[in-house]
């Protein structure tokens, strides 16, 4: 009798035991992915809110400093309707920063901390309802409380993710707690001491010796500064970065008094005041306007115009003074002022650059589209050849002042009133794109403006007309840095 043949089973799927041992490894998987996810996102949101309220202090100390000092210059210059400048600006003066209760400290930033997860803070003074677009971030600054020397004490900054972040400027204010792991601080330096801090410290990256912000920070000072001194401390207005002022010579016109003075390892200088009858050689002389020229511009930067002028009033006892800065008589360059440090900031500018971005109708940016620059202006001669690469991006210098230190053999200039002329045209496209766009251009200098913003820093403008608006698509002018300082050209297929 012959037995029966079992057929093999077919293995054509997965068993409803292995289904079952499949999800729950999924399930455990997911229970420690999906917080950890989370957590890291709720991170970079609370470092890009610690980072845009940043912004808005340096934003409100510029514009406090500015306030502050028309206030000044109208207690000597008799300009009456600067004398409520910095209370029309902050609204009701504070001595000292409102008592912060609670939270968990982000950052710490010389005598400033800035703090998250704080139950209720306290109200802020502030009148001006523009610091956060000035500063160039989404958010809202829903208080803000300003001292009579025009010093931000205190500020609290909403992120358009709705992370809430507040500045006080007197760490010992601030009752928090904190675990070590929490932190991130930025060492301050001891008076004297022989360097800014901890080489490359801050929110994120590296930079300058001292740390600070993402990008660069600013160094600490090794400067201090005496009754009868004050520091000019140098520093890119984009970064902090002081490195490139460190170490260099500077010429100080005051009076009948001029010297050149070094910076020191953190782009520092200090300098001795004198009253107007002692006569004394190197130094500033009180009452009496003051100016800072390059003996050497830095690579890459431009030259500290020759209007900017800083001014030192000395009391008649001789034991007090304030600074100022002007250019033709009103304060209109950026800098800050630190009085109780005795400490004038003048921001560097890098510079300037025309831009061109190219992308498709989709905003898919284009690489390998060359664009060749003519100068209109003297003989129609090719100043550069531009092509843009993996980003669709591409630049050209733009030389400002005389002394700028381009470091490019190619670059363009601006006009006077009736601005400088150029004809830009893309000679060859992106690959499987159309051709033919043309467009002539005038490149006006504009000189610094009154209430400078991160995003106005290069200060020159670009007037287009007669562009080839064909079949290739269209371009419009943008302002990303300047004021219309990039092309922005879409290629049609």
């Amino acid at each position: 009798m012959t037995g029966l043949k079992r057929t093999p089973r077919s293995r054509g799927g997965f068993t409803l035991v292995e289904l079952i041992v499949v999800l729950v490894i999924l399930g455990v998987l997911a229970a420690f992915a999906v917080p950890a996810l989370t957590g890291y996102i709720d991170s970079a949101k609370e470092k890009q809110a610690v980072s845009e309220t940043q912004a808005c202090v340096m934003t409100a100390t510029r514009q406090g400093a500015q306030n502050y000092a028309l206030v000044q210059n109208a207690s000597v210059a008799g300009n009456a309707e600067n004398a409520t400048a910095l209370t029309n600006w902050a609204g009701p003066l504070e001595a000292n920063a409102p008592e912060v209760t609670g939270g968990k400290v982000a950052l710490t930033e010389g005598s400033g901390q800035y703090l998250l997860h704080v139950n209720n803070p306290p109200a802020g003074s502030t009148a001006t309802t523009t610091i956060a677009a000035d500063a160039g971030v989404k958010g809202t600054v829903q208080g803000m409380t300003c001292n009579a020397s025009g010093q931000v004490l205190y500020l609290v900054y909403t992120s358009a993710d709705g992370i809430q972040v507040v500045y006080t400027n007197a760490g010992t204010t601030a009752s928090v707690n904190i675990g070590s792991d929490e932190a991130v601080v930025v060492p301050t330096p001891k008076p004297g001491s022989s360097s800014g801090g901890t080489t490359g410290g801050g929110e994120t990256g590296g930079g300058s010796t001292g740390g600070g912000i993402s990008g660069g920070g600013t160094t600490g000072s090794t400067a201090t500064a005496n009754e009868k001194q004050f520091i000019i401390h140098l520093q890119d207005i984009e970064t902090k970065n002081s490195a490139p002022f460190a170490n260099r010579t500077y010429h100080i016109q005051s009076g009948n008094n001029s010297f050149d003075v070094p910076s020191d390892g953190n782009g520092d200088i200090l300098l001795d005041i004198s009253r107007q009858n002692d006569h004394c050689p190197n130094t500033v002389i009180g009452d009496t306007l003051t100016t800072i020229t390059d003996a050497e511009v830095p690579d890459g930067y431009q030259v500290i115009p020759s209007d900017i002028k800083i001014y030192i009033n000395v009391c008649n006892n001789g034991d007090d003074y304030y600074l100022n800065s002007m250019q033709n008589g009103i304060n209109n360059y950026p800098f800050t002022i630190d009085m109780p440090k005795r400490r004038l900031t003048i921001m560097r500018f890098p510079i300037a650059k025309l831009n061109l971005r190219v992308t498709d109708p989709d905003g898919k940016a284009l690489p390998d589209a060359t664009f060749a620059i003519t100068d209109v202006t003297n003989g129609s001669t090719t100043v550069a050849q531009l092509t843009s690469d993996s980003n669709g991006k591409c630049s050209i210098p733009v030389k400002l002042h005389d002394g700028d230190n381009i470091g490019d053999s190619a670059f363009l200039t601006t006009g006077d009133q009736t601005g400088q002329t150029y004809v830009i045209k893309e000679i060859r496209p992106p690959e499987g794109y159309k051709e033919g766009f043309t467009c002539s251009f005038h490149l006006y200098y504009k000189p610094y403006p009154a209430t400078p913003t991160p995003h106005n820093t290069t200060w020159f403008r670009i007037d287009a007309f007669t562009v080839n608006s064909g079949e290739w698509g269209e371009y419009k002018l943008e302002s990303t840095v300047g004021e219309n300082d990039t092309f922005h050209v879409t290629n049609k297929r």
